[in-house]
């Protein structure tokens, strides 16, 4: 352990360490720094949030030089300049290029994990991926790797308000106004552009609608699988617990029979002896008359 701890330090540690030694190690840190006479670094340092297992798989490829997340804050920034000229051909493309970034990254966050990913781990690094792609502070953040969870970016954002890691922003041209001495058949020429980048963009923007939809569509679907499945769950949990009882019936109807069995053998023994004694006793009154 360091002879002194700080806040950057203690949270570098954790968040590039193992999800199994935060809580212990956090412990630790915190514990030192009250003993450096620190509490408020202690409280601090208690307060750093364990991540989940899509924010610390995303905190990994963070310290990975393979996984070459600075790509995720260069096509945001080349995404925001295709936006600001209304490039609707380099939207198309960056954002076709998103696309197959976040697959990738999501693929490397699988290979890290060293086992498949559940449906519900790999959407939260869909959406870690694709907001950090949208929001340079969140793009800051994922690569300084000091996520916790998908759902709360905008604390992880608030929290590390300083935190290094986010490229030189690309800068934004201005967009100039036309020069007036356009030849209109060169301003014809600029509108059909401008209408050619709108319609890109309405198509790009309906694309991402449409994939919402068969994205709630297909969620939808799951959730009636998976209320089919319980139901099923339950209907054989019941019928198990019906043939339970059937065979408790069964074993006590035999153990009833088996002792009325037992009872008629012995009804029968007692009116076999009982039957002798009367021929006795009939033997016995003939050989005095």
């Amino acid at each position: 352990m360091p002879d002194t701890v700080d806040l950057e330090t203690a949270a570098a540690e954790l968040y590039a360490g193992s999800r199994e030694d935060f809580t212990p190690r956090r412990k630790e840190l915190a514990k030192a720094a009250r003993a450096q006479g620190d509490r408020d670094l202690a409280a601090a340092i208690d307060k750093l949030g364990k991540p989940t297992t899509s924010a610390w798989l995303a905190n990994q490829l963070a310290h990975d030089p393979s996984a070459d997340l600075d790509q995720v804050a260069e096509l945001g920034d080349a995404l925001r300049e295709a936006h600001a000229n209304l490039a609707g051909a380099d939207l198309k493309a960056l954002s076709q290029k998103r696309t197959k970034l976040v697959a990738t990254l999501v693929a490397r966050a699988a290979e890290v994990h060293g086992s498949p990913l559940t449906e519900s781990v790999t959407r939260e690094l869909e959406e870690i991926f694709t907001t950090a792609v949208a929001d340079p502070d969140v793009a800051r953040v994922l690569l300084a790797g000091r996520l916790t969870s998908a759902k709360d970016l905008a604390d992880a954002v608030a929290a590390w308000p300083s935190v290094s890691g986010t490229p030189t922003p690309v800068a934004r041209p201005k967009r100039t106004e036309p020069k007036k001495d356009l030849s209109d058949r060169e301003r014809a020429e600029r509108a059909k552009k401008q209408e050619a980048a709108r319609r890109d963009l309405d198509e790009a923007r309906a694309a991402v609608k449409e994939a919402e939809a068969d994205r709630t569509e297909e969620e939808r679907i799951l959730a009636e699988a998976q209320r089919a499945a319980d139901e099923a769950t339950e209907e054989v949990r019941r019928i198990y617990e019906q043939l339970d009882a059937a065979e408790n019936r069964e074993k006590e109807a035999r153990r009833r029979v088996g002792s009325a069995s037992r009872s008629v053998k012995d009804a029968e023994k007692r009116a076999g002896q009982a039957w002798r004694l009367v021929q006795r006793a009939e033997q016995a009154l003939e050989e005095l008359g």
